[in-house]
């Protein structure tokens, strides 16, 4: 009966893995960069439609909906990959990012933008160096090739955050 026991316990646990690793599409790393790229990325498409929306700078306007739009596509080609990976991702912002998104919002005219401007810089610093630790670690091919393929667009938004913060100031 004890042999039973553990022959059965021991086929539920090889069951029980063998189940998982076949649910587990992508390694750890590879998922967090996943979930943490698109969260990022729907929170920088809220915030350039509020600089859109909100500021009375035009180079400030034309910024947000750069962001915007790029970052959808992005974020758009980045949930099918998840999908296709089987990696749940976020339907809405961080409540850190609602939060940073409140506090900009509280701000106005060219106080808010030059809040948006040091924002952007930070977030893309940020962006650029997980995209680069993942086109050059991860695990999975295709996490690694979006990664790869869309490193040259966000070291853009970097250049073109950081010409945005010397015109509208520190």
């Amino acid at each position: 009966m004890k042999t039973f026991s553990f022959l059965t316990a021991l086929a539920l646990a090889v069951t029980t893995t063998c189940a998982y690793a076949a649910d587990a599409a992508v390694e750890r790393p590879d998922k967090s960069f996943i979930t943490n790229a698109y969260e990022d990325g729907l929170a920088e498409v809220k915030l350039g439609e509020m600089a859109q929306g909100k500021s009375g700078n035009a180079d400030v306007k034309a910024f947000g909906g750069h962001m915007a739009t790029d970052h959808g596509k992005a974020s758009a080609e980045l949930k099918a990959l998840a999908d296709s990976k089987k990696v749940e991702v976020a339907t809405d912002v961080t409540m850190v990012a609602k939060g940073k998104a409140k506090l900009l919002d509280a701000k106005s005219g060219a106080d808010f933008d030059k809040a948006y401007a040091e924002a952007m810089v930070t977030d893309h610093k940020k962006a650029v160096k997980a995209f680069e630790k993942a086109s050059n670690e991860a695990k999975d091919a295709d996490v690694k090739a979006f990664a790869a393929k869309t490193l040259p667009t966000l070291t853009s938004h970097l250049s073109m955050a950081e010409e945005l913060q010397k015109k509208v100031g520190k």
